[in-house]
């Protein structure tokens, strides 16, 4: 993809000339032949938003790129097991979630890496099938390599439309939690109507795996340029593959109206998590700012604007809006006390 080709960009460094793969991560995907992409970060921390906006904040003259055989990755540094993997609707906190992880010492968290989107676009259906699994597990590791002896946890935080691979991580990770975040569905769209992601702009992203519900049979044709028709069908899509996912596994639910302060009050103690009362200090101050501007603080979603288009008629949201109240009811059950 583009946004993998843009991360590539730096001086070329032969497989032979490295010594090892210590602060190399891998990027992107090749095949025919099977080949990793990296990028070299030395002990640089992860602690941007965003996998590629660490990468993209490094000066032009410390960027360095490497290709190597798929094998390589059997060949890894000392790594980090992972202690949770986050999956999420879009828009509901999971940033927040991540950012306030990524100031703990212990730490290393890996936002939406795109080497593992490269890897489910390749193992499209059957990821894991010839020898997936063990690819999975050791890109896992290649992102979560140790670079000080402080960490010891990794998490990962997938992109939204990874959701249908939840069984596939459970398999390669049977010990690792993993957490759902969710929120009201017309304060996603809402918030899309913002700014839309990626998949919320027809064609884009490949949303197959979600075909049979994004494009149901039967369901009417939506007109040309009705981003909210298809914003609704993707959300639709992602809340009832969430509401499967959770009702055949158990998963960490999470409502985005719960934070930040389930991260401090349940969430450090199910991962296995403990810092000190300083770490505590400032991961509680940097949930007070903006997710994804570390420099605002975070007043509330802006207030919509008179000129915006009127919000969709509440049928139309249905169906996302029974699988968020089931997944409530869900949490809310499982919850002590």
């Amino acid at each position: 993809m583009l946004e993998e080709q843009a991360l590539l960009r730096g001086r070329e460094v032969a497989p032979g000339q490295l010594a090892s793969l210590h602060g190399w991560f891998p990027v992107s995907l090749g095949h025919g032949p099977a080949t990793v992409s990296w990028r070299f970060l030395g002990d640089r921390r992860f602690v941007e938003p965003f996998f590629e906006d660490s990468i993209l904040s490094q000066a032009p003259q410390d960027r360095k790129v490497c290709t190597t055989p798929l094998s390589a990755l059997d060949d890894l540094p000392e790594s980090v097991p992972p202690a949770a993997f986050i999956f999420h609707v879009s828009r509901c906190g999971s940033t927040l979630l991540t950012q306030a992880l990524a100031t703990l010492p212990q730490c290393i968290v890996m936002s939406e890496p795109p080497a593992l989107d490269a890897f489910f676009r390749l193992h499209h259906r059957h990821p894991e099938q010839s020898g997936g699994s063990h690819t999975f597990r050791r890109l896992v590791a290649a992102l979560g390599q140790r670079r000080s002896p402080a960490e010891r946890h990794l998490v990962i935080k997938l992109d939204c439309w990874h959701l249908p691979w939840i069984p596939f991580v459970q398999a390669a990770f049977p010990a690792t939690p993993i957490v759902f975040l969710y929120r009201q569905p017309d304060e996603v769209l809402a918030s899309h109507r913002r700014q839309r992601g990626r998949q919320m702009v027809p064609g884009l992203i490949d949303l197959s795996r979600l075909a049979d519900l994004v494009h149901r049979p039967g369901a009417p044709q939506l007109a040309p340029g009705d981003l909210d028709g298809h914003a609704i069908r993707v959300l639709e899509s992602l809340y009832r593959c969430g509401l499967e996912m959770a009702a055949a596994s158990d998963l960490v639910l999470m409502d985005y109206r719960q934070l930040p302060q389930v991260i401090w009050n349940g969430l450090l103690d199910t991962l296995g998590m403990e810092c000190t009362p300083t770490e505590l200090a400032t991961l509680q101050a940097r949930s007070g700012f903006h997710s994804k501007h570390s420099g605002s603080r975070f007043q509330g979603d802006p207030a919509p604007a008179s000129a915006a288009p009127s919000p969709p008629t509440p049928e139309r949201l249905d169906d996302a809006n029974r699988c968020y109240r089931q997944l409530e009811q869900w949490r809310l059950a499982r919850s002590p006390g």
